[in-house]
């Protein structure tokens, strides 16, 4: 006997009355009908009318095709119908949106759209990826119970990766002469899987260690230094003791917890995102100065080119573009440099009068000469 669960798709009285109309349309009895099938059985047109009246809920597919067959129909006349059914998510995704909504239930709305709305782009993400590499291993059907554990995991991790993060940044800043910035990406890496398997659950410890050395060897591999081994180790050891130490390896988000962050787990920035944010900074107010100063020098110079009555755009155009070429110049080399001297030979007898363009030059090194005072100390290796 076949087994059917309770979602199993069922051929209700929606269907049979459809059949039915079919037939009418027809102009045809159900014994003339399983005439037409070629069901030749004394109770054949009985077994008909129980299907139209909706009675046979899971009628095979040869049946229903030789039905329609029968009556000159097809399946399409019954594609709205059945629309209705497999336009559905599929039924473990129902039960897994159904489990996690209750999960959620005792949370204020706005926390509840909140964290259903990232809940759901998980998933989608996850199924996307899948289609996108369709040649690589496919990610496991998730139940319903395994989706309530990822919303739950999800804050569980992000309370862990607090610590380590921190950890992994300190122990990086000290590495950043040995770890050039091409090989950081590579060695948090690692430094994320010596922590994984510290906080994993192992039977023995000899698994845990076992552990540990594989992924030490691939890490010396890949070029790694000892020295540089130990500072990655350390790190993921000393996350692991704070986060035992603290009972935060046993920690369970609370409700106020999902609630405080409205219902998405918080996002812990990575230790070479942060490293990079560090060098980025000082560039970003350079710039910001770098323009402050473009637009004083711009202002000056334009004063000037409305004295010699320069008012067509173009020609004002070519000196603003050189003003911010000149201020980068001066950044990197400096007012007196070689560097300076030759892009003012190159490009002032361009302009429209060498002599108005060589005195624009002059006030622009002036201006920047004055305002360098406010401008940060230049990035590592700017």
């Amino acid at each position: 006997m076949a087994y059917h669960s309770k979602t199993t798709f069922t051929f209700g009285p929606e269907f049979g009355a459809r059949l039915r109309e079919l037939r009418k349309r027809r102009g045809l009895t159900l014994r003339a009908m399983a005439l037409l099938m070629d069901r030749q059985g004394s109770g054949a047109h009985t077994q008909l009318g129980r299907l139209e009246q909706g009675k046979v809920k899971y009628p095979s597919i040869n049946l229903v095709a030789d039905y329609l067959r029968a009556c000159g129909a097809g399946f399409e006349d019954l594609l709205d119908l059945l629309k209705q059914h497999t336009s559905q998510p599929p039924v473990l995704k129902e039960k897994g949106d159904a489990a996690v909504a209750e999960l959620l239930k005792s949370l204020p709305m706005a926390e509840q759209r909140a964290m259903l709305k990232w809940e759901k782009a998980t998933v989608e993400a996850r199924e996307a990826k899948a289609v996108a590499v369709p040649d690589t291993k496919k990610p496991k059907v998730e139940t319903d119970r395994q989706r309530v554990f990822r919303v739950v995991w999800s804050f569980i991790h992000a309370n862990w990766n607090e610590v380590f993060e921190q950890k992994l940044y300190e122990a990086m800043l000290k590495l950043k002469d040995e770890v050039p910035r091409s090989r950081r990406k590579d060695a948090c890496g690692h430094a994320r899987r010596f922590f994984g398997i510290l906080t994993r659950y192992y039977r023995n410890e000899k698994r845990r260690q076992g552990a540990l050395e594989r992924v030490e060897r691939r890490a010396k591999e890949d070029g790694f230094s000892d020295q540089t081994l130990a500072a990655l180790v350390q790190a993921a050891t000393d996350a692991h003791f704070e986060l035992e130490k603290s009972g935060r390896l046993d920690w369970q988000p609370s409700q106020e917890a999902i609630v405080e962050s409205r219902g998405r787990a918080p996002k812990v920035e990575r230790a070479e995102t942060r490293l990079e944010m560090d060098e980025v900074r000082p560039l970003e107010a350079s710039n910001k100065m770098l323009g402050v100063i473009a637009a004083v020098a711009q202002e000056a110079v334009d004063a000037r080119l409305q004295k010699v009555k320069l008012e067509y755009y173009h020609g004002r155009e070519y000196y603003y573009r050189w003003i911010n070429e000149l201020i980068q110049v001066a950044y990197e080399h400096g007012t007196d440099s070689p560097e300076w001297k030759a892009n003012v030979d190159e490009r002032a007898p361009r302009l429209h009068d060498e002599k108005v363009a060589r005195e624009a030059a002059a006030m622009i090194a002036d201006i920047f000469n004055r305002w360098k005072v406010n401008l940060p100390p230049k990035p590592t290796g700017a």
